[in-house]
């Protein structure tokens, strides 16, 4: 999955931390097609879990100063991923690496971000830009 400005959410900093995301992503299914994500899947785990929290506590902070309407919807929409990647790691933990699981966490997060973001934090665009 690839940024495109219909992601643009009108804060350069977000856009910017969407971006890393969606590379995140990209280079752990290029690991997994090349055969390598067992090597890294628990590092890109926690190195995902992290940048969010970071990101999405800047996000949060955003649409609150902007008074975004989706503010609310936002947060509950974090928590929920939040924990989604703590069920990964839980799995992981449990289980060791599983390919399919591998698999399962890249299409997870790229389906949510063009979820979550053409949703919801494009809302803040309109926000930051009112006269």
């Amino acid at each position: 999955m690839k940024w495109s400005d219909k992601y643009a959410t009108g804060v350069e900093r977000i856009d910017d931390d969407h971006k890393m995301i969606f590379k995140m992503s990209e280079d752990f299914r290029a690991a997994l097609d090349e055969g390598s994500g067992d090597a890294i899947y628990s590092t890109a785990l926690e190195i995902l879990r992290q940048y969010c929290h970071g990101h999405f506590d800047f996000e949060e902070q955003c649409m609150n100063r902007y008074r975004c309407p989706a503010a609310e919807k936002n947060k509950k929409a974090h928590e929920y991923f939040l924990e989604t990647l703590s069920g990964f790691q839980q799995r992981y933990a449990a289980n060791g690496f599983d390919d399919t699981e591998a698999w399962r966490l890249v299409d997870t997060v790229d389906k949510w971000l063009d979820n979550h973001i053409c949703h919801i934090d494009v809302h803040l665009k309109r926000c930051v830009t009112r006269p």
